[in-house]
């Protein structure tokens, strides 16, 4: 029972376990707060930002300075010029031969001792460690198995000293014999007569086969190629990268190659590293990259190192993972932080332009990011020491806070079973403390003291109260001494029950004793007594905090009266049965349940006989028959039916949880043959079986909801005793539709009429002799949902009796619209309105008064048209001739249909006759037609009327009618009706023009 539950229970903590981790929670936001400044600020990675930016500046910085330094190299100026002047003039004096130039050292001594003083100047005026020339006139590749070339290879170890007078700084790595001993300078320990192509190829390979392979296209400087990877002469040990061009004669021959060396030491000496990190843990790299568009990494092919760490200079290939111009490098398992900076050492179009060359600068990431890291560890352990010192503060507060509540909580725990005894407790020295043990002590007194008195009203009271009162902190449970007798346990005492007691026998009450909720929250118990009658107990708990409340209530008078009211308000005192609102109540409760609804049928009765029972032997005997009915359906009815009386000769059954209609038939027609048993004696003597008239209808076929039904039975019903009472009939939707389109149509007729919402077209009717517009026929239009045709507004009007309203709204509404139209220059002025009037139908003399008094103008224009589809009321008709006076015209409208067109003609002598368009059809091949508007042409004419031919829908019949003689032409042909109808059609206006001509 839910009244009887216990309230929910909340975790309890102590209160030092609550100030700690309040505090606990305030120094968690201070060093969230502290923690997230700093990632705010984020300082770290602004030091990381800065010392990135640094390294980027100094190696922008170097990479121009070296940039610079290898454009002076390889500027050989006018040297390769010189040579090739000195070349042609010993070519022309045959000291040298083309044929043998760079075959063999005697052959080309001549040349190389020519040149030797070149070499020297050169290597005087740069900053370079070597320079060279190499001779050869052949192809290279076809010169593998004779692998020596004759040059001079000349070297100044240290270009930065002071040069020597007698060149003694200098050293020939390899010359002829006859060129060392003419030069005067020494040898180096690896010289050579002529340099080993097949061991040392790259610096005169490269240059000189580009040209050669080009038949020296190009300028010599622009074939100039550095060397991508070092290399050691021949018995030396010591790395160098060259810079050479080709020779090229003037007749494209390229006869050898020159250049400049630099030791890779010489060339580091360019590269301090003390300019990247203090302690020397920084490199340079000098390096080149063979990939244009490199994505995500970028290949780099080492050239050398500028570093400490020689273990860097082991790697034969770097890849660089790139964020535009840095990235990381990894060379043995060290990352490092790079920036790389190109360097432009050849034209956009030269030959090797593909090779780009960078500057690196590199740092350990370990190294370059060192301050950040070490600041964030300092952050660290300040963040670690805040949380030390704060938990040690937060515990000490927490437990000097918490100790006088403790002491106070202790002392009200030791007297809380004392119930007759006032707490006395003792001070703590906490203002705020000592208030509350005072409020205590004073409480409890004012409680004792408001219990006592409670105990006496309760004992004085007229309805008999019991109650309970259960805490969480005791295990004792306070009843009054009535409490368990008024719950039909007088067995038990009241007096010292411990709480595993009382909850048991709570339990055992609710499952023992029926009971019911209120809304309110209120829990009814039925008790049965000793006399065989019952009591009824309510019971009420409430719970506040730790404590549960319990009030016990005798309220056997007031559920008594209840029980009768309800019986009264849902049952029909007549019959016992559910009345109309009980009904409603149950059957929509189950309509929620459509898994318990099954196949269902609601059947709504009407009884047929009532009215004469009472108008005949009076509403006493009406009563009884009325009674006789809800017998026989309480008797007959299976239990799975609601059934009710829903008014004074209506009945209402529900039949659910079938599975299939001929189940619910079986039930039917027991139902229909239990009534043809129940006879009703009257007071003459004479017996009378119950009669009743029924409709069915079908869940789930004919609808899902309780009103759906309700409405198609009722159809249904009333359908029976329309056309045979005593009966029950099952809901047709087709005669359902049927109906409710016919009621749609009268009610859609009669808005038309209630709001003149009915709208008028124009069609104009033109001169047979001109083609000019004399008159416009005013046709209605009605846009409704169902109602649109104007022949279902005559039938309605007929069958409902408003052919007068239709009269009127036609007259009124058509020439308002008439009048309007014209104003607004849509329709010609000077024109006639041949206006649609039913003939046995007229306005009143109040309607005609105001007709004439809003449309005086128009009167003169106003042709009525009288329809041959009914015979003529003449009184009508007089009515109209007198409407119009002198002024209007009347018209015969449909000529050739209807009844006795010569009748109609003779009585009615209009101005105008408007032949059938069903005559006008087809008149240009059909003689019997023609002959018939020939006749009454020459009738009308004859007599001063007008011919109108209307229905025109060809060329053909325009013709045949204008040859026939009529007077006006209106059809399709010419143009259609529409609001604001168009001018004739031009095709229509030649023919009438060429008709007259």
């Amino acid at each position: 029972m839910k009244a009887c539950s216990k309230p929910t229970e909340k975790r309890e903590r102590s209160v030092f376990s609550t100030i700690f981790i309040s505090v606990l929670v305030i120094l968690a936001v201070e060093v969230t707060l502290l923690i997230g400044s700093i990632a705010v600020s984020r300082v770290p990675q602004q030091l990381d930002r800065n010392a990135e930016d640094i390294l980027a500046k100094q190696v922008e910085n170097r990479s121009r300075y070296l940039e610079d330094f290898l454009v002076q190299a390889q500027n050989l100026g006018d040297m390769p010029n010189r040579i090739n002047e000195k070349t042609e003039a010993l070519l022309t004096s045959g000291q040298i031969s083309k044929d043998t130039l760079g075959q063999s050292s005697a052959s080309s001594e001549p040349l190389l001792e020519a040149i030797a003083d070149d070499l020297v100047t050169q290597l005087r005026s740069s900053s370079v460690t070597g320079v060279f020339v190499v001779l050869n006139t052949c192809d290279l590749d076809a010169r593998k198995t004779n692998g020596r070339l004759p040059g001079i290879y000349l070297r100044d170890l240290d270009p930065d000293a002071a040069a020597s007078e007698r060149n003694e700084d200098l050293m020939l790595s390899f010359a002829p014999a006859g060129i060392v001993k003419s030069m005067r300078i020494s040898t180096d320990s690896c010289w050579q007569p002529a340099l080993d192509y097949e061991e040392l190829d790259d610096f005169v390979y490269q240059p000189f086969m580009t040209a050669y392979q080009d038949g020296g296209k190009l300028l010599m400087a622009q074939y100039g190629r550095w060397t991508t990877s070092p290399y050691v002469l021949p018995g030396d040990k010591r790395e160098a990268i060259a810079y050479a061009q080709p020779l090229i004669l003037p007749d494209g021959t390229v006869y050898g190659v020159v250049g400049v060396e630099l030791l890779c030491s010489y060339l580091e000496e360019q590269l301090p590293l003390t300019e990247l990190q203090n302690d020397g843990t920084g490199a340079y790299l000098l390096a080149v990259m063979t990939d244009e568009k490199p994505v995500g990494s970028i290949p780099l092919q080492p050239v050398t190192f500028s570093t400490q760490d020689h273990s860097l200079k082991s790697a034969q290939s770097i890849v660089m993972r790139n964020n535009g111009a840095a990235g990381t490098i990894v060379i043995n398992k060290t990352k490092y932080f790079a920036c790389a900076e190109p360097l432009t050492l050849y034209n956009r179009n030269a030959p090797f332009s593909d090779e780009h060359w960078l500057l690196l600068g590199m740092v350990p990431n370990s190294t370059l990011y060192k301050i950040s890291n070490d600041m964030q560890s300092l952050l660290l352990v300040a963040v670690v020491l805040t949380l030390a010192v704060g938990l040690v503060c937060s515990y000490l507060v927490s437990r000097g806070l918490a100790h006088p509540i403790r002491q106070l909580s202790d002392e009200i725990a030791a007297i809380k079973d004392k119930r007759t005894e006032i707490p006395k407790l003792s001070r703590t020295g906490i203002r705020e403390l000592d208030g509350f043990s005072t409020a205590i002590t004073q409480l409890s007194q004012d409680i004792l003291d408001t219990s006592t008195k409670f105990l006496r009203i309760m004992d004085m009271a007229s309805i008999e109260l019991g109650g309970y009162e259960m805490r969480e902190d005791s295990d004792k449970v306070f009843v009054t001494d009535n409490f368990f007798s008024m719950l039909g346990m007088q067995d038990i005492d009241p007096n010292d029950v411990t709480r595993e007691q009382f909850e048991m026998l709570m339990e055992n009450l609710v499952l023992q004793n029926e009971s019911f909720s209120l809304q309110d929250g209120g829990c009814v118990f039925t008790i049965p007594q000793k006399d065989g009658s019952e009591r009824f107990v309510m019971l009420r708990i409430t719970g506040e905090d730790e404590v549960q409340v319990g009030l016990v209530e005798d309220v056997t008078a007031t559920t008594l009266e209840r029980r009768r009211i309800e019986h009264e308000r849902d049952y029909d005192v007549l019959t016992g049965l559910y009345n109309r609102r009980a009904f409603d109540a149950r059957a929509k409760k189950l309509f929620r349940m459509p898994e318990k609804l099954g196949h269902a049928a609601l059947l709504m009765m009407d009884m047929d006989n009532l009215k004469h029972i009472n108008d005949t032997f009076g509403h006493d005997w009406g009563d009884r028959y009325i009674n006789l009915a809800g017998q026989c359906f309480a008797q007959t009815l299976p239990q799975n039916t609601i059934c009710a009386r829903m008014s004074g000769d209506e009945f209402i059954v529900l039949f659910y949880g079938y599975d299939g209609r001929d189940e619910i038939r079986q039930v039917l027609n027991r139902l229909s043959e239990a009534m043809k048993e129940r006879t009703a004696l009257l007071p003459n003597g004479d017996t009378m079986r119950i009669s009743i008239s029924g409709g069915i209808a079908w869940y789930p076929e004919n609808g899902r909801d309780l009103a759906t039904l309700k409405k198609y039975a009722d159809f249904a019903m009333y359908q029976v005793k329309h056309e045979s009472k005593g009966e029950m009939g099952e809901f047709d939707i087709g005669a359902y539709n049927q109906e409710v389109y016919a009621a749609q149509l009268r009610r859609e007729f009669l808005q038309m009429l209630r709001e003149s919402s009915a709208g008028y077209h124009f069609q104009p009717i033109f001169s047979a002799h001109t083609g000019r517009v004399e008159a416009y026929e005013a046709l209605m239009r009605v846009k409704m949902p169902l109602l649109s045709s104007p022949l279902t507004v005559m039938k309605l009007a007929r069958e409902m009796d408003k052919l007068y309203e239709v009269e009127r709204l036609t007259a009124f509404k058509a020439a308002s619209t008439f009048v309007m139209m014209q104003n607004r220059g849509r329709l010609h002025r000077n024109t006639k309105l041949f206006l649609n009037s039913i003939a046995s139908s007229s306005l009143t003399d109040e309607d005609v008064a105001e007709f004439k008094a809003q449309f005086a103008e128009l009167l003169n224009n106003l042709v009525i048209e009288i329809t041959e589809e009914e015979e003529i009321d003449r009184e009508a008709l007089e009515r109209k001739r007198r409407a119009l006076g002198d002024q209007g015209a009347l018209a015969l409208d449909d000529w050739g249909s209807g009844y006795s067109n010569s009748n109609s003609l003779l009585e009615l002598s209009p101005d105008y006759i408007k032949v059938d368009i069903n005559i006008i059809c087809d008149i240009d091949t059909d003689a019997d037609k023609q002959q018939l508007v020939k006749d009454i042409v020459e009738y009308a004419h004859g007599r001063g009327m007008k011919i109108v031919a209307e229905g025109i829908e060809t060329e053909a019949e325009l013709r045949k009618v204008i040859e026939l003689g009529v007077d006006l032409l209106q059809g399709y042909f010419l143009a259609k009706p529409a609001a604001s109808p168009s001018e004739i059609a031009p095709q229509a206006l030649s023919v009438i023009r060429w008709m007259n001509r």
